[in-house]
């Protein structure tokens, strides 16, 4: 018969507790490292700002100022781009100023994290007065669709 004393009680969770604690620091040490040195993830946000027609490039200073802050200006092609640190799949407020008519004009992007935008495309129209602000419509809707929400799918499924 095995007889239980307060000595082998105490021996039993001395032993467990030193093998309890030193697993639980390597596994803490082992996610420490992975987070230091996983490297983060650069998404890249572009397209061409354009007059009329997209042969018609347009010195422009383009911003992204929702939900993040970024700024750049285009290129003598009238292309801009931006790589972004550690992005979350989002919509994003592009607000673009004509730099020769100071014409402003504002639409929203959506902006999957992985995969980022390559595919923006702003057109300011010769119609627009100098100095105007304008808003235009989200050019992803013609090529990407947000991600469908699920929980309306759902209580369509089931309503």
């Amino acid at each position: 018969m095995i007889t239980i004393t307060k000595a082998t009680i105490v021996d039993f969770f001395s032993k467990t507790k030193v093998i309890f604690a030193t697993i639980a620091a390597i596994i803490t040490f082992s996610i420490t490292m992975y987070n230091q040195f996983k490297g983060s993830k650069t998404t890249e946000i572009s397209g061409i700002v354009a007059l009329d027609n997209v042969n018609d490039p347009v010195d422009a200073l383009v911003r992204i100022t929702s939900p993040i802050v970024a700024e750049t200006e285009t290129d003598a092609k009238g292309h801009f781009r931006f790589k972004l640190q550690n992005l979350q799949t989002d919509t994003f407020l592009l607000v673009v100023q004509n730099n020769r008519t100071k014409t402003v004009t504002k639409q929203n992007e959506y902006v999957n994290a992985s995969q980022g935008r390559k595919d923006i495309v702003v057109l300011f129209d010769s119609d627009m007065s100098n100095g105007g602000v304008y808003t235009t419509i989200d050019s992803s809707r013609h090529n990407r669709s947000k991600p469908p929400n699920l929980r309306k799918v759902f209580q369509g499924l089931f309503h």
